[in-house]
């Protein structure tokens, strides 16, 4: 049962782990239940699922020098503003 609890949690965190607006979970006590049945709470961590979902790839780009420079005085970060621009971009 343990394993079974183990596995809902995971299948949980990694449908959701992106999800913006999650469902209220259901009330234990307004479930109609059948005889050999019964309802359990399973939690999910839903931040950590996210940072073992998330891989990176390693890209090349080219930026105008003047640009560059503006950004590194700025103290910007490249990887992070590129991946809030695609974003944006992407929808």
């Amino acid at each position: 049962m343990a394993d079974a609890y183990l596995m809902a949690s995971d299948v949980m965190a990694e449908m959701n782990y992106d999800q913006k607006n999650l469902p209220k979970p259901s009330k234990l006590d307004s479930l109609k239940l059948s005889d050999g049945e019964f309802a359990g709470i399973v939690t999910a961590n839903l931040s950590e699922k996210k940072r073992a979902m998330q891989t990176f790839v390693r890209k090349n780009v080219t930026v105008p020098t003047q640009l560059a420079r503006k950004a590194e005085a700025q103290g910007l970060n490249f990887s992070a503003t590129l991946t809030e621009a695609l974003k944006t971009k992407l929808g």
